[in-house]
């Protein structure tokens, strides 16, 4: 068992992003290899997690990117995004992925935990995120650290058509 001082949550950097990516296919595949193709799986993800397409999400504002590391080693990831909305500060939760060995350690919810202090720091009053409709366990978490049902739509992913769960969550004081 992981203790929640073993975790360090950064801010990622450059040097980071083969790690990101290795997280990214392994757990990807431990999560979706029932629901998406094995095609769909390796174009999204030879797509979403090349170097040069995730380089402008370090440091940037707007952005809030870290990384959850034990003894130095990457185990995790979480990425949230500014979003434009007229009236209200809003933010999505666009990654959240921890290695299947180290789930249910704590890590994910040190990873939102950290990003909702941040969040909350920069003015945002609500986070989004959206969730394979069919993945449970995904749902449970999020659902057991705030966030509340808002809608499910359908989104190509290739060649599939995969129904997404939306769920969003009010930022505040108290998350600092």
């Amino acid at each position: 068992m992981v203790n929640e001082e073993q975790v360090v949550v950064r801010f990622a950097s450059l040097d980071d992003l083969p790690q990101i990516a290795y997280v990214a296919r392994i757990t990807w595949d431990a999560t979706y290899n029932q629901t998406i193709s094995l095609e769909n799986r390796r174009d999204f993800l030879e797509r979403s997690y090349k170097a040069e397409n995730l380089q402008d999400a370090i440091n940037a504002a707007g952005h809030w990117f870290y990384v959850a590391e034990i003894a130095g080693q990457i185990v995790g990831f979480g990425h949230f995004l500014k979003r434009y909305h007229p009236v209200q500060a809003r933010a999505e939760l666009v990654r959240l992925y921890v290695l299947p060995e180290y789930q249910n350690a704590q890590i994910g919810h040190t990873l939102l935990k950290t990003g909702f202090s941040d969040l909350a720091r920069a003015g945002i009053e609500q986070c989004f995120v959206s969730v394979q409709s069919s993945n449970y366990s995904a749902r449970r978490f999020y659902e057991r650290h705030g966030f509340k049902f808002r809608d499910s739509h359908g989104q190509f992913l290739g060649t599939q058509i995969i129904t997404l769960a939306e769920y969003f969550r009010p930022i505040s004081e108290a998350d600092i």
